[in-house]
């Protein structure tokens, strides 16, 4: 009986520690989805504020 008992602890043990395994590995996904985005975003700022300054320069020699 005491080999079973020990048996389904290092089982629970190893199924604890399998979990704290992904929930790591999930957190660390999650992290690298969001610097992806921020990056990606950064970038469409960038672009939209490049091309404002465009239209504004446009705006500004169509008025003279």
């Amino acid at each position: 009986m005491y080999a079973m008992e020990q048996l389904v602890s290092e089982r629970s043990r190893s199924k604890l520690h399998e979990a704290e395994r992904l929930r790591y590995v999930r957190r660390l996904r999650a992290l690298r989805r969001a610097s992806r985005l921020e990056v990606r975003a950064e970038r469409r700022m960038v672009q939209a504020w490049r091309r404002a300054a465009e239209i504004r320069n446009a705006l500004e020699t169509a008025d003279y």
